[in-house]
């Protein structure tokens, strides 16, 4: 059995390859996007295969990571994935917010390779 398919949103893009490639390591189906409009319009034209989560920094041009989980759960057919922000935002405010507007998870850069795995 496969395991499940992630978008992974990060404007850096180093970090963005390490993401995908500790989660393919991992045995991970990873497809990516460099900020919040380019993972909408990758979530649209793959409507037929949503992905099983949604990883995404929070900081980004054009749609930042707050913005994309809002659009994101305004859309019936999205509103079921989980969603983890990994972010070097780390302030209690910000974690509260990220949960608040309804993130499953949010971890704080720098971050342990196992802490994503594990989330």
């Amino acid at each position: 059995m496969s395991k499940a398919r992630i978008l992974v949103v990060e404007d850096e893009k180093n970090l963005l390859l390490g993401l995908r490639d500790i989660l393919e390591i991992d045995g991970y189906e990873v497809v990516t996007a460099e900020n919040g409009r380019d993972a909408l319009d990758l979530l649209q034209a793959e409507a037929d295969s949503p992905p099983d989560l949604i990883v995404s920094d929070i900081m980004m041009p054009h749609i930042d990571g707050l913005e994309l989980l809002r659009l994101v759960r305004e859309q019936e057919r999205w509103v079921q994935i989980p969603f983890i922000f990994l972010t070097a935002r780390g302030e209690r405010s910000d974690v509260h917010l990220g949960k608040f507007l309804g993130a499953e998870e949010y971890i704080i850069k720098p971050f342990d390779a196992d802490d994503l795995l594990v989330a």
